[in-house]
């Protein structure tokens, strides 16, 4: 557990002061990182990281929560940042829109032997692009059946109210 906590605290520490050049030293050789939409081995986390403090400079981390076991850990944090910069993103390049947002994000860090052989971020692109202003082309606002016209709602009755 010790070793958990130590990696996890040195990695956010790191990223706070941008100090990301690093990191793999922090990992496993046969490790990796990955967030929605993006798998990295440990040399390719530095860059991955820099396009986030990028796109939001003034970013802060504020843990919210966390599971620590001998192998490893769960952390749930809020991240908060104004996007001045570019984001880049699996949908493509999110040009600034100078918002301040929040979004929450969890953490599953697995470690051996001293380092970190995983670390999964999860978090809610749609919930970021939305906070962001942003609509992803193609998408509609009208609902949709989920699964076919066999699991449609059926039409509700007018309550028959009269003023």
């Amino acid at each position: 557990m010790r070793d958990a906590n130590r990696l996890v605290e040195q990695q956010y520490a790191m990223l706070l002061r941008r100090d990301v050049a690093r990191l793999p030293e922090l990992y496993a050789t046969d490790a990796h990182y990955a967030m929605p939409g993006v798998t990295v081995r440990p040399s390719e986390l530095p860059a991955l990281l820099r396009t986030w403090t990028g796109a939001f400079p003034d970013l802060q981390v504020d843990p919210l929560g966390a599971v620590r076991t001998a192998g490893g850990a769960a952390v749930e944090q809020r991240l908060t940042g104004t996007h001045t910069g570019v984001l880049h993103t699996p949908f493509g390049t999110v040009a600034p829109t100078g918002r301040t947002v929040s979004w929450e994000v969890v953490d599953v860090v697995r470690v051996r032997r001293g380092r970190i052989a995983a670390w999964r971020s999860y978090f809610d692109w749609g919930q970021l692009i939305a906070l962001l202003g942003l609509r992803v082309a193609g998408l509609s606002r009208v609902p949709q059946p989920a699964f076919g016209a066999r699991f449609r709602r059926p039409q509700q009755e007018p309550l028959g109210l009269t003023a």
